[in-house]
């Protein structure tokens, strides 16, 4: 028989591994959304009666099951750095752990209100610490839950993660209330489970309204235009393999010409589409040129820019006679993705990790191609990540946001289909629909709710590593919602709420 010491280790395991498992689940591919609302229950149930040091080490091996179980993809890129990444990420997880077992101590209203604002703040600290790295927020699970995101245009994607994090608890107080005595059964039980509908009147009351007047407003006049999405399908082996780059362009002519016959205003390719770095190969991007000035339809394509012995991620707008009208300089840029963060204090690094640096651009640029009423503003690779930056082009005047990206350096696993959740929450945020054209897929049309309208896709529905094209009408909105305006406010709520939760603690 297995010591008890030995029983709890096994248990504390198996409990960790289990709340991981359940969260890993409700994200893509499998996309078992519920699963988020209960499965930080063993994890939490796990916690309970232990001190901040133990707290701490069971919610850390919780978070390192779940970001390798989350995020594996980027052993495509580096594998020493994908192991780095998950052991720095399951930090967040372990001071959770340690700050649930202050605060479960607490015998206020505000203590599951508490619980759910640490979460969340952490969640919060996790996306801009260091640049930041906001993948895997528990709120991203439920973007097939149109009426669950539908808050985020009042409190983001942080405030999805909030309600998700408050319904494991309650869910908790249900279960341990039907396994205590029955004489106390009922109230407790009967306590729990009106607050939890309270909870959910509240958020799905307002998203099913929300949902309506969305919609309803789609129907009403607006500025629209029609757009093409080219997913070619590159390799990512092929796109620096010089001898490949006419092919390369060949693909993407090939199928513009066919997304052309639908006469869309506006064609986009992906991040980097562009082979080579632009301007270096005079013949081939005169090629380009000439290409869209003979289909008469402007083009938006991605490509790598050198100016002045610098480096720019670029989307650069070719009119329909293939003159160059604008572009745009990602301004945000991926650590160890597009530069390494103190290259000069740590040098190893660039042998982890061996990339050259890219520069980043300094302006939020609004595209004016069909003049002031029909405004748009490209996202490159993952800006579309970043709640905060994609609400400043949104303040700026951008009626429709673009997402261009190649994602095919992390290969056909659920990494294509995670950023495109990031994308749906950043078109509800904002109110604006979203535009994505994916090298290797996700490529897909989002209106203003959520809802994905239109995606590249082959006879059996698979949207990633195949290639083709998809035309739809988007629509220009110039309204701003309350998160537009005034950003990651609810994290006040956030931390009052952590407030009212301490402070009974501290007087006892």
């Amino acid at each position: 028989m297995l010591s008890r010491r030995k029983e709890n280790l096994l248990e504390s395991f198996l409990s960790s591994a289990s709340a991981a498992g359940l969260l890993v689940l409700a994200f893509p591919k499998t996309d078992i959304w519920p699963l988020a609302w209960v499965g930080l229950v063993p994890l939490l149930r796990n916690l309970d009666g232990q001190t901040p040091a133990r707290a701490f080490t069971r919610a850390y091996l919780c978070g390192i099951f779940f970001f390798a179980g989350t995020l594996y993809w980027l052993i495509h890129v580096t594998l020493p750095g994908m192991i780095l990444l998950v052991a720095y990420l399951a930090v967040y997880f372990g001071l959770f752990g340690a700050g649930y077992s202050f605060l479960a101590g607490s015998k206020t209203v505000w203590r599951p209100f508490g619980i759910a604002g640490l979460w969340t703040l952490l969640e919060f600290i996790r996306a801009h610490f260091l640049t930041g790295f906001g993948w895997a927020s528990l709120g991203y699970s439920q973007y097939k839950n149109l009426v669950l995101v539908q808050a985020a245009d009042l409190a983001g994607v942080y405030g999805v993660s909030f309600w998700v994090v408050l319904a494991n608890l309650f869910f908790k107080e249900i279960f341990e209330g039907v396994r205590e005595d029955p004489r106390a059964r009922g109230l407790k039980v009967m306590s729990s489970r009106g607050m939890l509908a309270l909870a959910l009147a509240l958020v799905l009351g307002y998203g099913m309204l929300r949902l309506a007047v969305v919609r309803r407003g789609q129907n009403q006049p607006a500025p629209q235009a029609t757009i093409a999405v080219v997913q070619a399908n590159t390799p990512q082996s092929m796109k620096w393999y010089e001898p490949a780059w006419p092919d390369i362009l060949a693909r993407y002519k090939i199928l513009t010409e066919a997304a052309a016959k639908e006469k869309p205003d506006l064609i986009i390719w992906p991040e980097t589409s562009y082979p080579g770095i632009l301007w270096e190969d005079k013949e081939l991007f005169d090629e380009l040129r000439g290409f869209v000035a003979r289909l008469g339809v402007p083009l938006l394509a991605g490509a790598i820019v050198e100016e002045g012995g610098r480096y720019y991620n670029t989307a650069i707008l070719l009119s329909k006679n293939g003159e160059v009208l604008q572009r745009y300089r990602k301004v945000h840029l991926v650590p160890f993705g597009e530069y390494i963060p103190l290259r000069f204090l740590f040098p190893f690094l660039e042998h982890l990790v061996p990339i050259a640096d890219f520069t980043a651009g300094e302006e939020y640029t609004i595209f004016k191609l069909w003049g002031d009423g029909k405004p748009f503003s490209v996202l490159i690779c993952f800006e579309d990540t970043l709640g905060g930056l994609t609400r400043q082009f949104v303040r700026q005047g951008a009626g429709l946001l673009v997402n261009m990206t190649n994602d095919a350096w992390f290969k056909d696993t659920k990494e294509p289909f995670m950023h495109a959740q990031a994308s749906v929450f950043r078109g509800v945020e904002n109110r604006r629909s979203l535009v994505r054209a994916a090298n290797t897929g996700v490529s897909c049309f989002i209106d203003a709710s959520g809802r994905v309208t239109r995606a590249v896709e082959d006879e059996h529905g698979k949207k990633t590593y195949v290639p083709g094209y998809a035309v739809a009408k988007v629509r220009f909105d110039q309204r701003k919602t309350f998160y537009t305006r005034y950003g990651d406010v609810f994290l006040l709520v956030c931390l009052v709420c952590l407030l009212g939760a301490w402070s009974p603690i501290r007087k006892i």
